[in-house]
């Protein structure tokens, strides 16, 4: 007979407890740690890729506009190189070319200004020696060429925070003076500003000398002044390589403090374009997360309660009833003595009578748990197969194969669902009806093949013209193309109107049959109005406009 003391016995009710709170509170409050980790890094992720995609758009489109603007000043300037006969006139006509510009001014070869015109067509009085110590035009004095300034204020002739576009003029291949065009900062800044507003981010432009051109209201930068060391380290970004994480999390930047992720990209005349996202907008989405996962765990601790009340007084009531009922079951044998310690005190009259009948049933239950494990496993993979073979089928059904277009069917979906959210939100929608001038004589000249290639060229045109995320490029049909303008007001949609008509002459595709000689295209607009009763109505406006540009010659912009 053994010596040693007797195992203390211990409660079910006890353990039950415990084994309730570890099985259901402890994993419980494990997912939603790990729930709202992988949400946030998820948030992160998409976060960062905005930003890399937006600032890089951002910047390309300024880049497009002052180089336009520059464009035009060097051109003028050219001809006013030859033709010293020329001024006020041609310089009230590059301003009624440029509506962005807001003074011209014609300087002489020591700084003095000779002619100066304003966007109202007033000729404004010229100062003597007025720019010859501005770093632009001791630069161009000295063999530079066109080129976009810095961002100055210059009080002499208005309060404006403005750059300038110069190009030199010269006569016999000397230096002649300087003709420069002022552009406001809003000019170029006020849409792509707002666009990034409205998804939470704020633009900022620094110029070659590290001073603030544009700063967004949430930033603590201010236009003309320095932006100091958080400039310096975010033009530092700028420089980093294309394909390394260049998205920083800095500090110091927000007017309201805090932390802020930050992309910059380098510009091609020298500026940084900065991008700032608030980390806040991370933590944000998580908090009504957060309280769900709280009111999850608080009903479960109450469920648990719950089901240990009801538990304790099952226990109570079936414990008699298990002893006579289980005793008729058992099949003979019985546990071995040294391992009834491990059964709760409750149970151990219990012991006797199920032991066996236990092991068979965990035998046969573990065969066909196997079973079940290996089907489940084969049918998730099927199922998982089929799911991205259906989901390519779709994505494939919607998309023109020649120019990455949406097709028929995309339009027509994308179509309706864009004028369901405008009508539901009150928010404009615009249409542009597009149209290849001359396509069929493009075919005939220059055969099928070389038609499909003009035709991705032109999409790809058409796309270089959209500046949000949200437009839509569809092809109908042969070299009919619609883009859907979401959020877009008419003027402005006449505007993309006009830029798509632009860059489709800027791609220089070849057209001997055309009277222009290349390619070119004519777009009709139209905006959804409160009396549209569906999406045709405003469909059928985008094509009447269309044909009346074909009528008026081709190649531009009706509404």
């Amino acid at each position: 007979m053994s010596d040693s003391p007797p195992t203390p016995a211990w409660s079910l009710r006890k353990r039950m407890t415990v084994g309730l709170l570890l099985t259901a509170v402890v994993p419980m409050v494990l997912f939603a740690g790990s729930l709202l980790v992988g949400e946030w890094q998820r948030n992160r992720d998409e976060l960062l890729l905005r930003l890399d995609a937006n600032a890089t758009l951002n910047a390309s489109v300024i880049d497009d506009f002052l180089e336009g603007q520059l464009a035009g000043v060097r051109l003028l300037a050219d001809q006013m190189g030859d033709d010293p006969s020329l001024r006020g006139e041609e310089l009230a006509r590059l301003l009624h070319i440029y509506p962005s510009m807001l003074r011209v001014h014609q300087v002489d070869a020591n700084g003095g200004v000779v002619a100066v015109r304003d966007a109202r067509g007033r000729t404004l009085p010229p100062l003597a020696g007025l720019v010859a110590g501005e770093a632009w035009f001791q630069a161009m004095r000295g063999g530079s060429g066109a080129a976009v300034s810095d961002v100055y204020r210059r009080r002499a002739y208005g309060n404006e925070v403005v750059v300038g576009v110069s190009a030199p003029l010269l006569r016999d291949g000397h230096f002649a003076g300087a003709l420069q065009a002022e552009i406001p900062v809003q000019a170029f800044t006020r849409l792509s500003a707002e666009s990034l507003a409205r998804r939470g981010l704020e633009l900022a432009l620094l110029d070659a000398g590290n001073r603030v051109v544009h700063a967004g209201p949430a930033l603590r930068w201010k236009a003309l002044a320095g932006a100091g060391a958080e400039g310096q380290a975010v033009r530092r970004i700028a420089a980093a390589p294309r394909r390394t994480q260049r998205v920083l999390l800095m500090d110091g930047l927000l007017r309201e403090g805090g932390k802020a992720y930050v992309d910059a990209v380098g510009m091609r005349n020298g500026w940084t374009l900065v991008l700032v996202a608030s980390r806040g907008q991370l933590l944000a989405p998580l908090l009504p997360r957060l309280l769900l996962l709280a009111a999850l765990l608080a009903v479960s601790v109450l469920g648990v309660a719950w089901a240990l009340w009801l538990q304790r007084g099952l226990l109570d009531r079936s414990i008699g009833y298990l002893l006579g009922s289980l005793r008729g079951y058992a099949l003979g044998g019985r546990m071995v003595p040294a391992r009834t310690d491990r059964i709760p005190v409750e149970l151990r009259p219990l012991a006797e009578g199920i032991g066996e009948l236990g092991t068979r049933m965990n035998a046969a239950f573990d065969e066909v748990q196997a079973v079940l494990e290996a089907r489940e496993h084969e049918i998730a993979e099927r199922t998982a197969s089929l799911r991205a073979a259906v989901s390519e089928l779709d994505r494939l059904s919607r998309t023109d194969a020649m120019t990455g277009c949406l097709n028929y069917r995309g339009f027509t979906e994308a179509g309706e669902r864009l004028f369901r959210e405008a009508r539901a939100s009150g928010a404009p929608l615009s249409v542009l009806a597009l149209d290849i001038d001359h396509f069929k004589r493009y075919n005939d000249l220059y055969g099928h093949a070389e038609g499909d290639g003009a035709l991705r060229r032109f999409a790809g045109a058409v796309r270089s013209a959209l500046l949000h995320a949200d437009d839509v490029l569809a092809r109908p049909g042969g070299e009919e193309f619609t883009v859907f303008l979401p959020a877009t007001e008419h003027a402005q949609a006449l505007q993309v109107g006009a830029r798509v008509c632009q860059r489709v002459r800027d791609a220089d595709i070849a057209h001997v049959g055309s009277p222009k000689g290349r390619l070119t295209a004519s777009v009709g607009v139209a905006t959804l109005q409160a009396g549209d009763a569906d999406l045709e109505d405003v469909l059928r406006r985008a094509d009447a406009a269309l044909y009346r540009v074909k009528a008026a010659g081709r190649d531009g912009v009706s509404a």
